[in-house]
Protein backbone atom coordinates (compact mmCIF):
# COMPACT_ATOMS: atom_id res chain seq x y z
CA UNK A 1 0.00 0.00 0.00
CA UNK A 2 3.12 2.39 -0.19
CA UNK A 3 2.33 3.87 -3.33
CA UNK A 4 -0.84 5.58 -1.98
CA UNK A 5 1.43 7.51 0.76
CA UNK A 6 -0.42 7.91 3.34
CA UNK A 7 2.05 8.17 6.14
CA UNK A 8 2.93 11.49 4.60
CA UNK A 9 -0.72 12.83 5.20
CA UNK A 10 -0.60 15.12 8.28
CA UNK A 11 -3.58 12.94 9.54
CA UNK A 12 -3.66 10.19 12.41
CA UNK A 13 -4.74 6.60 12.09
CA UNK A 14 -8.24 7.84 13.55
CA UNK A 15 -8.47 10.55 10.85
CA UNK A 16 -7.81 8.19 8.18
CA UNK A 17 -10.69 6.01 9.42
CA UNK A 18 -12.82 8.43 9.40
CA UNK A 19 -12.24 9.15 5.98
CA UNK A 20 -12.20 5.61 4.73
CA UNK A 21 -15.43 4.89 6.16
CA UNK A 22 -16.60 8.15 4.54
CA UNK A 23 -15.72 7.00 1.46
CA UNK A 24 -16.73 3.09 2.20
CA UNK A 25 -20.64 4.40 3.00
CA UNK A 26 -21.31 6.76 0.58
CA UNK A 27 -19.68 4.11 -2.62
CA UNK A 28 -22.10 1.62 -1.01
CA UNK A 29 -25.14 3.73 -1.10
CA UNK A 30 -24.55 4.85 -4.67
CA UNK A 31 -23.40 1.22 -6.18
CA UNK A 32 -26.22 -0.56 -8.19
CA UNK A 33 -24.43 -3.23 -9.86
CA UNK A 34 -22.67 -4.36 -7.37
CA UNK A 35 -26.03 -5.57 -5.75
CA UNK A 36 -26.47 -8.09 -8.69
CA UNK A 37 -23.13 -9.19 -10.18
CA UNK A 38 -20.93 -11.35 -8.45
CA UNK A 39 -17.44 -9.69 -7.09
CA UNK A 40 -13.86 -11.15 -8.49
CA UNK A 41 -10.97 -9.99 -6.83
CA UNK A 42 -9.61 -8.12 -5.40
CA UNK A 43 -6.83 -9.05 -7.90
CA UNK A 44 -4.31 -6.41 -6.93
CA UNK A 45 -3.88 -2.58 -8.15
CA UNK A 46 -0.93 -3.49 -10.66
CA UNK A 47 -3.45 -5.75 -12.67
CA UNK A 48 -3.66 -3.94 -15.85
CA UNK A 49 -6.28 -6.86 -17.62
CA UNK A 50 -7.80 -10.13 -16.87
CA UNK A 51 -8.10 -12.66 -19.29
CA UNK A 52 -11.48 -14.83 -19.40
CA UNK A 53 -13.53 -17.27 -21.55
CA UNK A 54 -16.18 -16.39 -23.98
CA UNK A 55 -19.17 -18.85 -24.11
CA UNK A 56 -22.03 -18.74 -26.92
CA UNK A 57 -24.96 -20.64 -28.01
CA UNK A 58 -26.94 -23.32 -26.84
CA UNK A 59 -26.16 -26.82 -25.55
CA UNK A 60 -27.39 -29.80 -25.28
CA UNK A 61 -28.05 -32.86 -22.90
CA UNK A 62 -27.35 -36.69 -23.73
CA UNK A 63 -29.90 -39.31 -22.35
CA UNK A 64 -29.73 -42.60 -23.40
CA UNK A 65 -29.24 -46.24 -21.75
CA UNK A 66 -25.39 -46.18 -23.27
CA UNK A 67 -23.63 -42.92 -22.96
CA UNK A 68 -23.11 -42.88 -26.39
CA UNK A 69 -25.47 -40.13 -27.98
CA UNK A 70 -23.33 -37.45 -29.73
CA UNK A 71 -24.19 -34.07 -27.62
CA UNK A 72 -22.78 -30.75 -27.63
CA UNK A 73 -19.80 -30.42 -25.65
CA UNK A 74 -19.42 -27.40 -23.48
CA UNK A 75 -16.40 -25.41 -24.22
CA UNK A 76 -15.21 -21.83 -24.14
CA UNK A 77 -15.96 -20.43 -28.06
CA UNK A 78 -13.12 -17.74 -27.08
CA UNK A 79 -10.82 -16.21 -25.10
CA UNK A 80 -10.87 -12.52 -24.42
CA UNK A 81 -8.98 -9.82 -22.06
CA UNK A 82 -10.28 -7.06 -20.72
CA UNK A 83 -8.42 -3.88 -19.09
CA UNK A 84 -9.22 -2.61 -15.67
CA UNK A 85 -9.23 1.01 -15.77
CA UNK A 86 -8.22 3.27 -12.92
CA UNK A 87 -11.56 5.14 -11.92
CA UNK A 88 -10.61 7.98 -9.31
CA UNK A 89 -11.79 11.57 -8.38
CA UNK A 90 -9.10 13.74 -6.34
CA UNK A 91 -10.52 16.02 -3.17
CA UNK A 92 -8.32 18.77 -1.44
CA UNK A 93 -8.38 19.62 2.39
CA UNK A 94 -7.26 22.95 3.44
CA UNK A 95 -3.94 23.20 5.70
CA UNK A 96 -5.74 25.57 7.58
CA UNK A 97 -8.73 23.36 8.01
CA UNK A 98 -6.86 20.18 9.34
CA UNK A 99 -4.61 22.53 11.44
CA UNK A 100 -7.90 23.96 13.36
CA UNK A 101 -9.20 20.47 14.05
CA UNK A 102 -5.82 19.37 15.87
CA UNK A 103 -5.95 23.02 17.80
CA UNK A 104 -9.61 22.38 18.76
CA UNK A 105 -10.05 18.82 18.77
CA UNK A 106 -12.38 18.28 16.10
CA UNK A 107 -12.87 15.85 14.02
CA UNK A 108 -11.95 15.96 10.50
CA UNK A 109 -14.29 16.82 7.83
CA UNK A 110 -14.92 13.60 5.85
CA UNK A 111 -17.51 15.50 3.13
CA UNK A 112 -15.26 16.27 0.14
CA UNK A 113 -14.11 12.46 0.46
CA UNK A 114 -17.71 11.36 0.23
CA UNK A 115 -18.31 13.58 -2.80
CA UNK A 116 -15.52 11.96 -4.30
CA UNK A 117 -16.57 8.35 -3.53
CA UNK A 118 -20.21 8.91 -5.08
CA UNK A 119 -18.02 10.14 -8.14
CA UNK A 120 -16.37 7.24 -8.58
CA UNK A 121 -19.15 4.95 -7.66
CA UNK A 122 -21.14 6.31 -10.19
CA UNK A 123 -18.51 5.72 -12.90
CA UNK A 124 -18.24 2.81 -11.75
CA UNK A 125 -22.01 1.86 -12.74
CA UNK A 126 -21.74 3.64 -16.07
CA UNK A 127 -18.64 1.37 -17.14
CA UNK A 128 -21.17 -1.65 -16.39
CA UNK A 129 -24.25 -0.40 -17.29
CA UNK A 130 -22.86 1.42 -20.79
CA UNK A 131 -19.20 0.62 -21.43
CA UNK A 132 -16.57 2.55 -22.46
CA UNK A 133 -15.85 2.83 -26.67
CA UNK A 134 -12.31 4.68 -25.90
CA UNK A 135 -11.26 2.08 -23.72
CA UNK A 136 -12.90 -0.83 -25.67
CA UNK A 137 -14.63 -1.89 -22.85
CA UNK A 138 -18.56 -3.48 -23.57
CA UNK A 139 -21.39 -3.08 -20.66
CA UNK A 140 -24.44 -4.66 -20.03
CA UNK A 141 -26.49 -2.49 -22.51
CA UNK A 142 -23.07 -2.68 -25.21
CA UNK A 143 -22.25 -6.13 -25.43
CA UNK A 144 -21.74 -7.72 -28.68
CA UNK A 145 -24.04 -10.65 -28.69
CA UNK A 146 -26.72 -9.32 -26.37
CA UNK A 147 -30.46 -10.34 -26.85
CA UNK A 148 -32.80 -7.22 -27.41
CA UNK A 149 -36.73 -6.51 -27.89
CA UNK A 150 -38.03 -3.29 -28.77
CA UNK A 151 -39.63 -1.41 -25.68
CA UNK A 152 -43.06 0.04 -25.71
CA UNK A 153 -45.00 2.79 -24.24
CA UNK A 154 -44.99 2.34 -20.27
CA UNK A 155 -47.41 5.22 -19.65
CA UNK A 156 -49.79 2.53 -20.47
CA UNK A 157 -50.96 0.34 -17.09
CA UNK A 158 -49.37 -3.09 -17.90
CA UNK A 159 -46.72 -2.29 -20.75
CA UNK A 160 -43.81 -2.74 -18.29
CA UNK A 161 -44.73 -6.00 -17.08
CA UNK A 162 -45.20 -7.32 -20.84
CA UNK A 163 -42.20 -5.80 -21.51
CA UNK A 164 -40.13 -7.78 -18.78
CA UNK A 165 -42.40 -10.79 -19.62
CA UNK A 166 -41.03 -10.34 -23.21
CA UNK A 167 -37.42 -10.00 -22.38
CA UNK A 168 -37.50 -13.20 -19.91
CA UNK A 169 -39.08 -15.35 -22.64
CA UNK A 170 -36.62 -14.47 -24.57
CA UNK A 171 -33.70 -15.35 -22.22
CA UNK A 172 -35.26 -18.94 -21.48
CA UNK A 173 -35.74 -19.14 -25.30
CA UNK A 174 -31.66 -18.94 -25.41
CA UNK A 175 -31.39 -21.60 -22.18
CA UNK A 176 -31.34 -18.84 -19.91
CA UNK A 177 -33.68 -19.91 -17.15
CA UNK A 178 -33.12 -17.47 -14.01
CA UNK A 179 -32.90 -16.18 -11.34
CA UNK A 180 -33.27 -12.89 -13.00
CA UNK A 181 -32.39 -9.46 -12.39
CA UNK A 182 -33.43 -6.38 -13.95
CA UNK A 183 -32.42 -2.86 -13.95
CA UNK A 184 -33.93 0.41 -15.49
CA UNK A 185 -34.00 3.84 -15.68
CA UNK A 186 -35.34 6.32 -12.85
CA UNK A 187 -38.34 7.48 -15.55
CA UNK A 188 -39.28 4.03 -15.99
CA UNK A 189 -39.10 2.72 -12.74
CA UNK A 190 -41.56 5.57 -11.26
CA UNK A 191 -44.22 4.14 -13.99
CA UNK A 192 -44.07 0.84 -12.50
CA UNK A 193 -45.48 2.49 -9.30
CA UNK A 194 -49.06 2.21 -9.91
CA UNK A 195 -51.58 -0.16 -8.89
CA UNK A 196 -52.34 -2.84 -11.66
CA UNK A 197 -55.55 -3.46 -12.84
CA UNK A 198 -57.74 -4.31 -10.15
CA UNK A 199 -55.33 -6.53 -7.89
CA UNK A 200 -54.32 -3.90 -5.47
CA UNK A 201 -50.82 -4.75 -6.25
CA UNK A 202 -48.32 -2.06 -8.02
CA UNK A 203 -47.87 -3.34 -11.06
CA UNK A 204 -43.75 -3.24 -9.87
CA UNK A 205 -44.89 -6.05 -7.25
CA UNK A 206 -46.11 -8.33 -10.21
CA UNK A 207 -42.77 -7.95 -11.88
CA UNK A 208 -40.99 -8.54 -8.17
CA UNK A 209 -42.77 -11.64 -8.11
CA UNK A 210 -40.70 -12.40 -11.71
CA UNK A 211 -37.53 -11.27 -11.14
CA UNK A 212 -36.43 -12.95 -8.35
CA UNK A 213 -33.07 -11.60 -8.30
CA UNK A 214 -34.30 -7.98 -7.41
CA UNK A 215 -35.04 -4.67 -9.40
CA UNK A 216 -32.97 -2.02 -9.81
CA UNK A 217 -32.76 1.31 -10.98
CA UNK A 218 -29.50 3.70 -11.71
CA UNK A 219 -29.48 7.21 -12.66
CA UNK A 220 -26.48 6.20 -15.30
CA UNK A 221 -29.47 4.63 -17.28
CA UNK A 222 -30.66 7.73 -19.51
CA UNK A 223 -33.90 7.41 -21.48
CA UNK A 224 -36.40 4.76 -21.29
CA UNK A 225 -34.35 1.71 -21.42
CA UNK A 226 -33.82 -1.42 -19.22
CA UNK A 227 -31.86 -4.87 -19.15
CA UNK A 228 -32.26 -7.51 -18.19
CA UNK A 229 -30.08 -10.57 -17.49
CA UNK A 230 -29.88 -14.03 -15.63
CA UNK A 231 -27.61 -13.84 -12.87
CA UNK A 232 -24.93 -15.91 -12.14
CA UNK A 233 -20.90 -16.07 -12.55
CA UNK A 234 -20.97 -18.27 -15.28
CA UNK A 235 -22.34 -15.38 -16.79
CA UNK A 236 -20.50 -12.33 -15.45
CA UNK A 237 -18.28 -11.22 -13.02
CA UNK A 238 -17.15 -7.86 -11.57
CA UNK A 239 -13.12 -7.90 -11.30
CA UNK A 240 -11.71 -5.74 -8.85
CA UNK A 241 -7.93 -5.11 -8.96
CA UNK A 242 -8.02 -2.57 -6.26
CA UNK A 243 -11.49 -1.32 -4.41
CA UNK A 244 -12.43 1.87 -3.39
CA UNK A 245 -9.39 3.04 -1.17
CA UNK A 246 -7.56 6.82 -0.68
CA UNK A 247 -4.32 7.99 -1.53
CA UNK A 248 -2.54 11.10 -0.61
CA UNK A 249 -0.80 13.18 -3.74
CA UNK A 250 0.69 15.34 -1.78
CA UNK A 251 0.29 19.31 -1.02
CA UNK A 252 -0.50 22.18 -3.21
CA UNK A 253 -0.17 25.60 -2.61
CA UNK A 254 0.39 24.31 1.03
CA UNK A 255 -3.10 22.61 0.72
CA UNK A 256 -3.29 18.95 1.07
CA UNK A 257 -4.43 16.55 -2.32
CA UNK A 258 -6.15 13.34 -1.92
CA UNK A 259 -7.37 10.70 -4.33
CA UNK A 260 -9.96 8.36 -4.29
CA UNK A 261 -9.15 5.46 -6.94
CA UNK A 262 -10.33 1.97 -7.78
CA UNK A 263 -9.89 -0.69 -10.70
CA UNK A 264 -12.91 -2.43 -12.07
CA UNK A 265 -14.29 -4.20 -15.48
CA UNK A 266 -17.17 -6.29 -16.26
CA UNK A 267 -16.38 -10.11 -17.26
CA UNK A 268 -19.14 -10.66 -19.91
CA UNK A 269 -19.00 -14.65 -20.15
CA UNK A 270 -22.38 -15.53 -21.70
CA UNK A 271 -23.59 -11.96 -23.67
CA UNK A 272 -26.70 -14.00 -24.46
CA UNK A 273 -27.69 -14.11 -20.95
CA UNK A 274 -28.25 -10.09 -21.25
CA UNK A 275 -31.51 -8.83 -22.55
CA UNK A 276 -31.49 -5.25 -23.41
CA UNK A 277 -35.32 -3.07 -23.73
CA UNK A 278 -34.59 -0.32 -25.59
Amino acid sequence: MDYLDRTSAPLSDAEWNKIDAAVISSARDILVSRKFLNLLGPLGPGAYDIPFSVYTGKTSVGIDMTGESDTTIIAAASRKSVPLPLLYADFKISWRDIETDHKTGLPVDASAAAIAAVTVASQEDDLIFNGNKELGVEGLFTATGRLTAKISKWDEPGAGLADVLKAVSALAGASHYGPYALVLSPALYGKLVRVYANTGLLELDHIKALISGGVYYSNVIKGDKAVVIELGSKNFDLAIGQDFTVGYLGTEKMNHMFRVLETAALLIRRPCAICTLE
